[in-house]
């Protein structure tokens, strides 16, 4: 009876268990030596080592050596998979992508150190993300008060719009709060410029004595900086070289975040502008690679897409429209000699139209 019981509940778990990455399959038995070459094809190498531990007469050098080369081939194309997903902004997928793979190859430094770096640029853009949500929901807050506070001057208000003002300002204190906190952090990274938005909203929002306090914490932190620039003080070579690296780190961080959010809003200017300050930074390979294909690749597409509305443009006689747009691709592509050509033919067209105009102006 125990058996039929948890035969059911084995049946019932199957369509649940069906939809987990990381469950290929449903196994209820251990793997056999007859599964190696279907394991080998799945790239299931933890599976495989299990397997070879049970049974280790199947631990052949020749084995060995397939499985080394088919774990450096996957290593490879999951790393470029998930190098893909990043230069395209979405690296919840590719700590996913990383994730799976990992538990297939849980041995994998490569694998393993890409992922904590993802996983770090992941929780700084969520955090960013969560800190413009607040600040817009606080200046939405600011508006909102001062709507109030012009219609109080000109009406009594009413019961429905005084609870709307007890309601306000429950808001007004808990967004303050969060002001405060954001503040707070911005002031442990030593991000002066944030924590002053910050403040410079929650004081606008309810002035009171946290506010107050907070703001004069921020006011000696200025007045530190400031002494701490105009103090000269030599550094060791050791701290120099890390404080530099770290300076480097962070810059090369801020370009790749800038890089791909001007690629996701197609702006293709800022992206290339930003990507060659990149390279400068750190050269090519890994990431960097993945974004400059995709940059030439949007801008390669744009060029085109802008020539041949300027064509039709030409050949439907808006010779100023047709300039406006091919100006718009050479910007993107500065050496395009097709483009230099059609300009230079267009504007030699448009100034013999404007000389036939005044040549008509000034006739009798």
């Amino acid at each position: 009876m125990r058996k039929s019981a948890r035969l059911l509940v084995m049946l019932a778990l199957l369509p649940l268990l069906a939809g987990c990455p990381r469950i290929d399959s449903l196994r209820v038995v251990q793997d056999r030596p007859e599964d190696i070459e279907a394991l080998l094809t799945q790239n299931e190498f933890a599976r495989i080592q299990r397997l070879l531990a049970r049974h280790p007469s199947l631990d052949t050098t020749g084995l060995q050596t397939r499985v080394y080369t088919r774990t450096g081939i996957y290593e490879n194309s999951t790393l470029a998979d998930a190098r893909t997903l990043a230069s395209e902004g979405n690296l919840h997928a590719a700590v996913k992508h990383l994730d799976e793979a990992l538990y297939k190859l849980p041995g994998s430094a490569r694998l393993t150190d890409y992922k904590d770096t993802l996983e770090t640029r992941r929780r700084a853009r969520l955090q960013e993300n969560e800190r413009l949500q607040l600040l817009s929901r606080a200046r939405h807050i600011a508006e909102q008060q001062l709507l109030q506070r012009e219609k109080h001057r000109l009406e009594t208000p009413d019961i429905s719009q005084r609870w709307q003002l007890d309601l306000g300002q429950q808001q007004a204190r808990t967004i303050t709060s969060e002001l405060l906190a954001c503040a707070q952090d911005a002031l442990q990274q030593d991000d002066l410029e944030g924590a002053a938005t910050c403040l410079d909203l929650a004081e606008r929002i309810n002035d009171g004595p946290e506010v107050q306090t907070a703001l004069r914490q921020l006011e000696s932190r200025r007045d530190s900086s400031r002494q701490v620039r105009e103090t000269p003080r030599a550094a060791s070579p050791v701290r120099q070289a890390e404080s530099e690296r770290t300076s480097r780190q962070g810059t090369r961080q801020q370009l790749l975040v800038k890089t791909e959010q001007a690629l996701n809003n197609n702006d293709l200017l800022t992206a290339r502008k930003s990507f060659h300050e990149l390279q400068e930074t750190s050269g090519e390979g890994g990431e960097t690679d993945a974004i400059k294909q995709r940059l030439e690749t949007a801008i390669t597409a744009s060029v085109e897409g802008l020539t041949r509305q300027g064509d039709r443009l030409y050949r439907a006689d808006k010779v100023s429209a047709a300039i406006e747009s091919w100006q718009h691709a050479l910007e993107l592509d500065p050496d395009n000699s097709r483009l230099q050509e059609r300009l230079a033919r267009a504007r030699k067209v448009l100034a013999r139209l404007e000389e036939l105009k005044a040549m008509q102006t000034t006739s009798p």
